[in-house]
């Protein structure tokens, strides 16, 4: 029956099923997603506020049967019955709770499923969201801080939420604005989160080696066909040998 919802919604609404992978080397895109014991967890907390919503009701309807409604209309001697609208409002009430509790239960089951965490060996791409649909790309280049975090309840499911942190860029994420240059994401409710982090970490750590002098960056070099592409080529593996060379006085040392 969700099924049958889901794609004329996404439809109507224009969400794409999937982003498209961020930029990278063939064969490096990773796919992550929210873990199921994630969706647990938000439908633990979507039965809570049905339960809240449904308690709130029957308390407002309880307290206008109780004397309310007639001092609430004590005000308009020109009404002869307020019982015909306290019986509209009753099933008013009634009807749009009724009516909204599929409504909100696919809203929080297509935020879970339309969760999407992508990462190649140069970036990653965060993209969630129904109605507004929210993007993030970063480049390894930018970030500067990764971190897990975990409450109590995601403790107790086996899940938690990496973050990380990253300078300049484009726009974040809006639950992870901060207002000084730096943009925060999330990879929320995966059950992998340091598998993740080691992961960009050994991202980060290849292309910052590889800005330093990857050997494989100079040796794979293609052979030179004019004197001009000559000198270039023996420029670069001099400042391989010399970056070589200084990582083994500082290994040494």
């Amino acid at each position: 029956m969700l099924k049958s919802f889901r794609a004329p919604l996404l439809e109507w609404l224009r969400v794409p099923p999937e982003p498209s992978p961020p930029s990278g080397a063939v064969g490096s895109l990773r796919v992550f997603r929210a873990a199921p014991n994630f969706w647990r967890l938000q439908l633990f907390l979507w039965g809570l506020r049905q339960l809240s919503t449904l308690v709130g009701l029957i308390v407002a309807l309880t307290l206008l049967r109780s004397g309310l409604a007639e001092r609430l209309f004590s005000a308009f001697p020109q009404v002869r019955s307020y019982e015909p609208v306290i019986l509209v409002l009753e099933i008013l009430g009634l009807f749009g709770f009724l009516i909204q509790l599929p409504v909100s239960f696919l809203i929080a089951r297509l935020d879970y499923e339309l969760r999407w965490y992508l990462v190649t060996d140069r970036s990653l791409r965060l993209r969630r969201g129904i109605w507004t649909v929210e993007e993030l790309t970063m480049t390894f280049a930018n970030i500067q801080e990764l971190s897990i975090q975990q409450n109590p309840w995601q403790r107790f499911l086996g899940i938690a939420d990496l973050k990380l942190r990253s300078a300049g860029g484009g726009a974040s994420l809006k639950e992870g604005q901060t207002g000084e240059e730096t943009h925060v994401a999330y990879f929320h409710g995966v059950d992998n989160a340091p598998e993740i982090r080691d992961l960009i970490q050994e991202h980060l750590r290849r292309q910052r080696d590889t800005g330093l002098g990857d050997p494989e960056a100079v040796e794979s070099l293609p052979e030179p066909t004019s004197r001009d592409s000559s000198d270039a080529v023996a420029a670069a593996r001099e400042v391989l040998a010399e970056v070589r060379a200084l990582r083994t006085v500082r290994g040494k040392g």
